[in-house]
């Protein structure tokens, strides 16, 4: 078990309040810090205010501000695309690859907004053409698509899945990800949907179903589906 980061007081100095906060509170709160701001928009002074440590600790316990970006980074990817892959390969041992996307697509949309703030950090610090963004890409995104990939080709073989080109399915998906978390210039359009667990959910629900029709061949439209099916 990691130790609690504490600052100490030094004699002869008014105190700054003792902060005792356990590493993994100090790294979420960076990580909000890099989601809301960018890496290029918060100082390491700043991360230090917004963990509630010192400037002097910080670097201490996590060394460079890349450091510490790489580690919060991992801290909340980690664990949730872990889940995202137990999902998908339970789903994978209870059907046909083409039902296991189909069934797939809005789990995993919801799963990510329990989280928002990892999908705000994903766009941004995982769009541009730095280091950090390529670690993303490489670490959690390449992997994770690289195997819906395989159950795509799979339905194709099997003829319920149309052969489109892998760039295409993955900016529709992503695209509509990015959307739940920057509305951009569909803010007020996609307001209503986005305001409450159960109008975001029925907004997923719907936005999944279209995404996958136009991926499925029209006769694998009217198939039954899975009684397992939990969209």
């Amino acid at each position: 078990m990691k130790c609690p980061l504490t600052t100490a007081r030094r004699r002869g100095r008014p105190a700054r309040a003792d902060t005792v906060m356990p590493r993994e509170s100090i790294l979420h709160q960076a990580f909000l810090a890099f989601a809301r701001q960018g890496y290029d928009g918060v100082s390491q002074r700043q991360l230090a205010t917004e963990c509630g440590v010192s400037d002097s600790l910080l670097h201490h316990h996590f060394g460079s501000k890349q450091g510490l970006w790489q580690e919060a980074a991992d801290s909340e990817f980690a664990p949730l695309v872990a889940r995202l892959q137990d999902q998908l390969e339970m789903l994978a041992s209870q059907g046909d690859a083409a039902n296991t996307l189909r069934q797939n697509l809005p789990l995993a949309l919801k799963l990510m907004m329990t989280n928002p703030a990892v999908l705000q950090f994903l766009f941004r610090e995982g769009e541009g053409d730095s280091e950090r963004s390529e670690y993303l890409r490489a670490t959690y995104v390449r992997p994770y698509l690289a195997r819906l990939d395989e159950l795509f080709t799979q339905g194709v073989a099997a003829g319920q899945l149309r052969p489109l080109q892998a760039v295409i399915r993955h900016a529709l998906v992503l695209g509509t990800m990015r959307s739940l978390v920057i509305p951009g210039v569909l803010q007020a359009e996609l307001s209503p949907h986005l305001s409450s667990p159960e109008a975001l959910s029925n907004y997923i629900d719907e936005a999944a179903s279209t995404l996958y029709a136009g991926f499925s061949h029209t006769s694998f439209h009217s198939m039954p589906s899975d009684s397992g099916d939990q969209a």
